[in-house]
């Protein structure tokens, strides 16, 4: 028995509707998120204490303390949204910001007390990890998110074992 042309191009089209993209790749930011997004890869393990981990993004790479604590527009987003847990392996995330360049994605780690936004929060928040530049992973990685739309591939490592103080980014003097 032979098929007609237009029972094979019925069926294939048929078939091509019933699959609703299934083999297109999965959509790594959220659709409609303006932002960044990507990937957490957890080492070590979390200190008894963890509250959170958040990632945040900033304009420009804070030069003081004052820098660091200043909320928005330079800090975003506030309040950040915690990486899901458990911390194990990796996970999405995204970051809800403003269009523009972003010169420091950064993990914090955070354990428990409530921030004042003064210098003695250094005491309650740990540098995680960084998106790093493609020439040089130790130095930071700028991010530029377009007008409307979302950067993807944003990864960052989370050691939990190499939780810096904030104070090896930046001059905080204590509070007055």
């Amino acid at each position: 028995m032979s098929l007609r042309p237009a029972a094979v191009l019925v069926a294939a089209l048929a078939a091509a509707l019933a699959c609703d993209a299934g083999l297109e790749p999965e959509p790594v930011c959220a659709r409609g998120l303006i932002g960044v997004c990507g990937t957490a890869h957890y080492t070590g393990t979390p200190p008894a204490e963890t509250e959170a981990v958040f990632v945040v993004a900033f304009r420009t790479y804070p030069q003081s303390c004052a820098d660091l604590l200043a909320l928005p527009p330079n800090f975003q987003p506030f309040p950040p949204p915690p990486l899901p847990r458990p911390y194990a392996d990796s996970a999405a995330y995204s970051v809800p910001l403003t269009a523009g360049r972003y010169e420091w994605v950064v993990a914090v780690w955070k354990k428990p007390g409530t921030p004042t936004f003064t210098t003695n929060d250094t005491s309650l928040f740990r540098v995680a990890g960084q998106y790093p530049d493609s020439s040089n992973r130790a130095q930071a990685g700028a991010a530029t998110v377009p007008a409307g739309g979302a950067v993807s591939d944003i990864d960052i490592v989370v050691d939990f074992d190499s939780l810096r103080p904030v104070t090896d980014f930046v001059t905080c003097t204590a509070a007055p």
